[in-house]
């Protein structure tokens, strides 16, 4: 009998030990669970306001870098052309030659594009944002402010936005077009219609301006068409350009994109 009690306790105090053991190996896997999990909560919220403090440092860096690049571009180059036009300016007196009123107003122009151009630059990111639909619509906006023209702008239900330096693209052709229709085609109505079918987008521009020779399409010396320009940007997007026209019954241009041969 006292065999089989001392038996027993061994067993018990066995036991004891066994379930000590293995309540406290549970209690350090909870604790180094919870450690590792507190630590990494640590290491996530570290990396994230590094990455937070690298991301604003990148873009102080880039809004330096922009502000060098206008600071530069207004200095160098724009600054320069208003010099030179305000020199012949002071030269005016009484007897006026043309020839130096053609100098000056070549200068001014060059100042207006190259403001036009550096503008466009930092206008993407604006593209961006709104999108290349509402972009256009704001163009037409602006137009109509002038009480100059009448506008429609339609898309269709199925179109879809295009990749961003597609639409970035697309819009400067579309721009380039409306500024040849206020500078050349003496309109007052322009139509801009957006359709989507078999995956090409097609963009149609239409004004009821003087029209022109399509023939002359090719010859750069023509001044004032600038479809050139725009050909050789629709290169840059597996673009066709379609013109239709002729003097007296106003231009059609249509855009025909197919983004999946985008070569950009």
């Amino acid at each position: 009998m006292p065999q089989q009690q001392e038996d027993i306790l061994i067993t018990i105090v066995v036991a004891s030990v066994f379930f000590v053991l293995i309540g406290s190996f549970l209690l350090l896997i909870v604790f180094v669970f919870l450690r590792r999990q507190r630590k990494n909560k640590q290491e996530k919220e570290e990396m994230r306001n590094r990455f937070e403090q690298t991301l604003l440092k990148t873009q102080l860096e880039i809004q330096e870098q922009a502000f060098t690049y206008i600071s530069q571009e207004i200095h160098d180059n724009i600054g320069q052309i208003l010099s030179l036009a305000r020199l012949n300016l002071n030269t005016f007196g009484e007897h006026v030659t043309e020839d130096k009123i053609n100098q000056t107003d070549d200068l001014l122009g060059k100042a207006i594009k190259d403001l036009r151009d550096l503008s466009h630059n930092l206008q993407n990111n604006r593209i961006h944002s709104i999108g290349i639909i509402e972009s256009i619509r704001q163009l037409l906006i602006s137009l109509e402010k002038t009480g100059q023209f009448q506008t429609t702008f339609r898309t269709s239900d199925n179109f879809h936005i295009l990749d961003a330096n597609t639409d970035i693209i697309l819009y400067r052709m579309i721009q380039e077009i409306v500024n040849n229709i206020i500078k050349h085609a003496s309109a007052n109505s322009i139509d801009i219609e957006i359709s989507n079918k078999n995956n090409v987008t097609s963009v149609r521009i239409t004004d009821n301006g003087i029209g022109f020779d399509t023939t002359l399409i090719n010859q750069s010396t023509r001044p004032g068409i600038g479809l050139q320009n725009i050909i050789n940007r629709a290169k840059m997007i597996n673009t066709t350009v379609d013109v239709n026209s002729s003097p007296g019954n106003g231009t059609t241009i249509t855009l025909h994109i197919n983004p999946k041969q985008s070569n950009i």
